[in-house]
């Protein structure tokens, strides 16, 4: 038995907003699936059910704009599923368009606010589109807007009249005996009992919910019994002409019956006063009602416990929206809209297989008994010490009378005894003194057995336990590639190209907080391929190519890494434009020659477009710019290639977690440093004069590949002496295969998993440093930021290029 959930709680909205975000997701992904296929029963019966849920949850949460536009979506969707509706592009880009408003609906809901426009047009475009839908059991003359809420008065402008119904049956006559009991155990003191009769409107937008607005506005003032039909046939789907609800309150009957009256929602109201028996019989002693439409009346918004009868149930899809009062009704102690606003900014909710938590608590309890293993070898290595400490004071007592006896021997050797005869006697002393700490040899060989047997469990339970929460954190990158479909088709016919989107390994996962962070990236590659690269269906025909353009989406492992691929087979990219581009903005000399892996690197560059207008979609220079310091924030790269007529292909690698990585230690003078192991291409021990100078620049030749140099006590202020102990330089190249920069480093320490902390204060701006880590000695370790590093080698290299090129002009 459960209360009806209060709309001001805060954690229940945020639950109804996720819930509501994934029925929108579903509602769209599915929408776009029967376009391409109009007989998909499953996807069709996954709309109804999405927009089914929508719609009640959001009446439960008093969101009674969102609820009755997606009530005349979802007699649309009733149509479709009973085939009296076709399919067609019309179909669809209405549902759509509708669902672009049901978002904006629910922003406007988080935002503390409600949506304003006139959705009328809308609702009668999606009427028209069924048959006969004037007889539609479901149907509403138009869809209402949210009523403004004032503070009335507690009186309500309806007149309570005598009842001459003599056809209505005696509410008490329904009552069993045990029912009769059980209400009478239920009803506080100085509360009377009321049966409460309401009549629904058919014609009501939200008529299949109005048994719960009229539940939800009376528990905020009287505390409801019990129902009938019951409670959770009230959730059903189904419209029910007259409920009665059994309610105990102080309140007067004019006030409960102004109260259960709700306009637009219910027909009439009446009430009867009921007594019980010490025989345990009930019956009424009187009857009003009311005569037309009260002033809606807001309960104060307090929480009392349902009794018998009232337990809270809906279909399984529904199972996990918060519950609320639906009508407009209430003095609130916090405006809804407020509280809804406070609760969807309050944090993302993080949904986690309920297995991945039997996992983590199975090695849990693992942890709890290596920790009494440990705990035990604790103890046997205190008992061993203690063992030890007697043993090494006998050792000592022993030592100290052999050299007191010493002597002795020496004299009775002078005086001519035998050796063998005095070797027997000091064996016969002293021979024991071998065996004092055999005992305590075999008891520490033992103990630490046991002990390194420990510590490799724990060892394997650490990793295993950090893959377990990693785990939790991991979500499956469908959760961004779902949004896709839907941009590609709008985006299509604002371009007026026709485009195939094709998605692959949607099922890959990564952290939750780079999924979050990864959408824009991803969003400007797309607008950028479908724009600058794919062309319009003439231009693909006078090619030779298909009409229809392929836009690749695709995600896959590599290692610990996510590689992202954005890849069309349009144009690709036109070199000669872009160096044209880049002189035109001085980005690049005019005598310059650039390979086209290096022109490539140029679309990256801020403001840089080769569109020669600005339009909506592009021709500002802002998208691939934004690509770049996104990934570069998450410590991952962006390539692109591309070939003539063939293609390009944007590729993004990213580590699978921002909380855990691998480093590569390295000292500094005394300081130690950790480079992600991702950035990490090769390292190398070279001599010094090995190293060469272009311009004041250092240099070294890699396989007839020239590396600039950064030296990190010279970056950072670290007093070093340069070189290691056998006189050699050490040098790590980082970055990619395209933009490369070798660190000079005193030495290299190993490969070890660091845990990225977040610096604060006068550390954030540090360049080159991306975070700290402690070691395993306790010791702080700062993680470096290759991508500032890199950036910081170009900015070297192109001063040193315009020293150079000024000299030459």
């Amino acid at each position: 038995m459960s209360d009806y959930l209060d709309i001001n709680n805060e954690e229940l909205l945020k639950d109804f907003f996720s819930e509501a975000e994934q029925q929108v997701e579903q509602l769209e992904s599915n929408i776009l699936v029967i376009e391409q296929d109009p007989t998909n029963k499953e996807a069709i019966d996954e709309i109804f059910r999405a927009a089914h849920t929508l719609k009640g949850g959001s009446a439960t949460v008093e969101m009674s704009e969102l609820s009755g536009f997606t009530h005349a979506v979802e007699d649309l969707l009733d149509a479709i599923r009973s085939n009296k509706v076709t399919v067609t592009e019309d179909t669809i880009d209405l549902l759509l368009y509708s669902l672009d408003i049901i978002k904006a609906m629910l922003d406007a809901r988080a935002n503390g606010e409600i949506y304003k426009e006139d959705v009328s047009p809308t609702v009668a475009r999606l009427r028209s589109n069924i048959p006969d839908s004037k007889d539609t059991k479901k149907t509403a003359p138009k869809a209402s807007q949210p009523k403004p809420v004032s503070k009335p008065a507690v009186q309500p402008q309806a007149k309570a009249v005598q009842s001459n119904n003599e056809n209505a049956v005696d509410p008490s006559s329904l009552l069993s005996e045990y029912e009769i009991l059980e209400l009478r155990e239920a009803v506080p003191a100085g509360n009377k009992v009321y049966a409460i009769r309401v009549q629904f409107d058919e014609s009501s937008l939200m008529n299949t919910v109005g048994g719960i607005q009229v539940f939800a506005a009376l528990k905020q003032s009287a505390l409801v019994l019990k129902t009938i039909p019951d409670f959770d046939a009230l959730y059903e789907d189904e419209f029910h002409p007259e409920v009665l609800y059994y309610v105990a309150s102080s309140a007067s009957e004019s006030n409960l019956l102004s109260i259960a009256n709700i306009p637009d929602v219910t027909l009439n109201a009446e009430i009867d006063e009921l007594t019980f028996s010490a025989e345990g019989s009930a019956s009424k002693t009187k009857n009003i009602k009311a005569e037309g439409p009260a002033t809606p009346v807001q309960p104060v918004a307090e929480t009392q416990p349902v009794a018998a009868g009232a337990e809270q149930k809906d279909e399984a899809p529904h199972a996990e929206a918060p519950a609320a009062a639906a009508g407009d009704v209430g003095h609130p102690k916090k405006a809804p809209a407020a509280a809804a606003n406070a609760a969807h900014s309050s944090g993302s909710v993080l949904r986690v297989d309920a297995k991945r938590i039997d996992y983590l608590l199975n090695l849990v309890s693992e942890t709890v008994i290596t920790k009494a293993s440990l705990n035990q070898s604790a103890m046997e290595f205190n008992e061993l010490y203690a063992l030890f400490q007697n043993a090494n004071g006998e050792y000592k007592d022993r030592i100290r009378k052999l050299l007191d006896k010493f002597p002795s021997y020496l004299e009775k050797l002078q005086q001519g005894a035998d050796l063998n005869t005095v070797k027997k006697e000091l064996s016969a002393d002293y021979a024991g003194m071998f065996e004092l700490f055999s005992q305590f040899e075999t008891s520490m060989k033992y103990s630490v057995t046991k002990f390194r047997s420990s510590a490799q469990n724990l060892g394997r339970i650490s990793g295993e336990l950090q893959e377990g929460v990693m785990k939790i954190r991991m979500v499956p990158i469908s959760q961004i590639f779902s949004r896709f479909p839907r941009v590609v088709r709008d985006l299509s016919k604002t371009l007026n190209k026709n485009i195939q989107l094709v998605i692959e390994g949607e099922d890959t996962e990564l952290d939750k907080s780079v999924v979050e962070d990864l959408l824009d990236p991803i969003m400007h590659c797309v607008r950028n391929s479908m724009d600058h690269g794919i062309e319009t269906p003439e231009e693909r025909k006078a090619l030779g190519k298909s009409e229809q353009g392929t836009l690749l989406l695709k995600a896959s492992n590599e290692g610990n890494m996510i590689v992202i691929e954005v890849a069309d087979d349009g144009k690709g990219i036109d070199v000669d434009a872009v160096k044209a581009k880049a002189v035109e903005r001085g980005l690049l000399h005019p005598g310059k020659n650039l390979t086209d892996v290096e022109a490539y690197q140029l679309i990256f560059a801020p403001g840089f477009s080769t569109s020669k207008t600005i339009s909506s979609v592009s021709g500002r220079g802002v998208g691939l710019d934004v690509v770049k310091t996104h990934i570069e924030k998450l410590n991952g790269t962006v390539t692109v290639v591309s070939e003539r007529n063939r293609g390009t292909r944007f590729t993004i690698k990213l580590p699978l977690t921002l909380a855990i990585i691998q480093g590569l230690l390295i000292r500094v003078g005394e300081e130690v440093y950790s480079i992600p192991i991702t950035s990490v291409i090769e390292s190398h021990r070279v001599r010094s004069e090995e190293i060469n100078r272009i311009d004041s620049y250092e240099v070294f030749n890699v396989r007839n590949e020239v590396i600039s140099l950064l030296r990190l006590n010279r970056l950072f202020g670290v007093p070093s002496a340069e070189k290691g102990d056998d006189g050699h330089h050490y040098i790590v190249i980082v970055g990619t295969a395209e933009k490369k920069v070798g660190l000079m480093v005193d030495s290299l320490i190993g490969e070890e998993d660091v845990v990225i902390k977040p610096l604060k204060d006068q550390f954030t701006n540090s360049p080159g440093i991306a975070g700290a880590s402690i070691l395993g000695d306790g010791s702080v370790s700062l993680i470096i930021d290759v991508g500032q590093l890199l950036d910081l080698g170009l900015k070297q290299e192109m001063h040193a290029r315009e020293r150079r090129e000024a000299s030459i002009w």
